[in-house]
């Protein structure tokens, strides 16, 4: 009979089948319990809260600070140095002799003028004395009036020669370095060193592009320094040349800066902003919640589930300026962002869509 041998053989791979499917839904069922055990996959990260504050567009330039006064001292006459008022590098007073030279030749020049013009006095006298008493005539008495103002105008030379062989300064301010020594020669028009005017208030110097050169005298720029501490002084504008450079096709201006803090040093580079644009509502985010694709710049916004738990969602942002650690967010192209939205921001790089997402208090 052979049926009852396959019949016999069916059942007993049935038997099998089932024995083995048995087995394997119990291993995977108890996968799953073990699966379900684990707790779901989150991360931990930092956020802030979105606040929206405005920002003016602004080119930056470089420019150079100059002082409001700066002079060339050099001596008008030749001569032998024989007193040196200054040091290098110190300060000195409005007035205050800076540099004398030997004048032993014109002093006795002066001595000799000094008897000339004696004598000539005691001419005049005598001879106007006759003329009154008609004992001489006007033309003597007239060339000894002559020779008393040539005598008087040789003195005035003289002692305007002496004055040039004494340098003083001409405003307060700070003398650079020099090699002066008592006993040296100077040639006429010799620099002998450069006084600058030690003040707070600075002239800075920029170049700036023919496309905004309607800037106007008294508008505001800032001024900043980050190697000197300086930031975002203000400055007012103070000149604007009457042309444009062919060459560059820039046109120079310069701006007054006085700063108080900071004493900023004649050649001194530093950076001019001018505000170029309207102003702009915007957001300000630690770059570091910014991440970046193929698609552009996003964000990761947090938002609660029906649980109350914090999830993550990708918000897409438009960046328009970095301010060193800050992502400075344009409001109006970043739809979906609204105020006190809460965003991901330190470890932000781990998260993915709909993850759950716990929030680190440490620090706040």
């Amino acid at each position: 009979m052979h049926w009852r041998r396959w019949l016999v053989t069916v059942f007993f791979c049935f038997a099998i089948v089932g024995l083995l499917s048995f087995v394997k839904y119990n291993q995977v069922m108890a996968a799953i319990a073990f699966g379900e055990s684990f707790p779901e996959p989150s991360e931990t990260v930092k956020v802030e809260s979105v606040g929206i504050s405005t920002w003016q567009p602004s080119l930056k330039l470089i420019g150079s600070v100059l002082p409001t006064q700066s002079l060339e001292i050099r001596n008008e006459l030749e001569g032998v140095v024989t007193y040196i008022g200054f040091k290098s590098g110190g300060k000195v007073e409005k007035g205050a002799v800076l540099l004398k030279m030997q004048i032993d030749d014109e002093l006795a020049q002066l001595d000799a003028i000094d008897a000339e013009i004696t004598i000539a006095e005691l001419d005049a006298s005598r001879f106007q004395k006759l003329f009154e008493q008609r004992a001489s005539s006007r033309d003597q008495y007239e060339r000894a009036k002559a020779q008393l103002a040539v005598s008087l105008a040789r003195k005035r030379a003289l002692e305007a020669v002496i004055a040039k062989k004494t340098v003083t300064a001409p405003f307060n301010g700070q003398v650079g370095l020099h090699e002066l020594e008592i006993g040296a020669f100077l040639s006429a028009d010799t620099v002998t060193t450069k006084l600058v005017s030690d003040s707070h208030t600075v002239w800075v110097d920029f170049n700036l592009p023919q496309t905004y050169s309607n800037l106007t005298i008294g508008s505001t720029v800032s001024v900043s320094s980050s190697s000197l501490g300086l930031y975002d002084a203000k400055a007012v504008i103070a000149a604007v040349d009457q042309e444009i450079s062919t060459r560059s096709r820039n046109i120079k201006v310069r701006a007054e800066l006085t700063s108080e803090l900071v004493k900023l040093k004649p050649g001194t580079i530093v950076t001019v902003s001018i505000p170029v644009y309207a102003l702009k509502k915007v957001v300000r985010l630690s770059s570091k919640a910014i991440r970046y694709d193929t698609f552009g710049s996003y964000v990761f916004k947090l938002t609660k589930d029906d649980k109350g738990d914090w999830r993550a969602a990708r918000q897409v942002v438009n960046v328009i300026h970095k301010e060193g650690e800050i992502s400075i967010i344009d409001i109006a192209s970043s739809n979906g962002l609204e105020l006190n939205d809460v965003i991901a921001t330190q470890g932000s790089f781990k998260l993915r869509e709909g993850i759950l997402v716990y929030i680190d208090g440490r620090g706040e």
